[in-house]
């Protein structure tokens, strides 16, 4: 089992505890595009309540706090920051502060039923800056690739996507086939061991929690 920090740990917990993270039978987003889809054994809302979730401003800053570390570990060096629209931007917000780089903001429009990453409205860049992207967390690759090409459209680098929670379905697989980095605090998995070891959820449930993420893999 991966061994947390001291951080991660808290941060792992703290989730549980606020309700960020679930166990039941959920639909997700994937169900728009498979609605027959098995329901998921687990969900993840990193939202502040006026997007419809239930962390507080000292849990957003606390994943930004993690997230920046992600970034430090892993040596990622860039110019320019953006959240991908709209789970991803307070944690860039944070990012932004404790880096001092500058923060994109990135607009969405509604197109054949859905709605696409598709304009920076807000903030300064110039061709050959580099961008790191911050979301979430990652499924599949698709909103993370429309960030990247909005990010490229503009002249910019897309340096690496940083996200919370990898919910090891092929996403992160899907952006490395792309070639493009993406870098998680967290794997399902190991969030899983976690809560395994502080006796909120069974081993049974871990199991059945996996076994649906290896049969609903991209």
């Amino acid at each position: 089992m991966k061994k947390l920090t001291k951080e991660q740990a808290i941060l792992a917990d703290r989730l549980f505890d606020r309700g960020a993270i679930k166990f039941g039978a959920f639909k997700l987003k994937l169900h728009e595009k498979n609605p027959d889809a098995p329901l998921s054994p687990i969900y993840i809302t990193l939202r502040t309540p006026e997007n419809g979730g239930p962390l507080i401003n000292a849990d957003v800053t606390a994943i930004g706090q993690e997230l920046f570390r992600v970034a430090e570990r892993n040596g990622v060096e860039f110019d320019l920051i953006t959240g991908i629209p709209r789970a991803g931007e307070p944690f860039a917000a944070v990012v932004s502060q404790l880096s001092g780089k500058p923060l994109l903001k990135l607009g969405k429009k509604i197109e054949a039923d859905r709605r696409k990453i598709d304009s920076i409205i807000s903030g300064e860049c110039r061709s050959g800056q580099r961008v790191l992207l911050i979301d979430d967390l990652v499924t599949q690759a698709d909103t993370k690739k429309e960030a990247i090409k909005v990010c490229e459209e503009a002249g910019l680098t897309a340096v690496a996507v940083i996200v919370l929670v990898d919910r090891q379905q092929g996403g992160t697989e899907e952006l490395k086939v792309a070639g493009y980095n993406l870098y998680a605090a967290f794997s399902l998995s190991v969030l899983l061991d976690r809560y395994v070891e502080i006796g909120v959820i069974d081993q049974a449930k871990r199991e059945e929690t996996m076994a649906y993420i290896a049969a609903n893999r991209v």
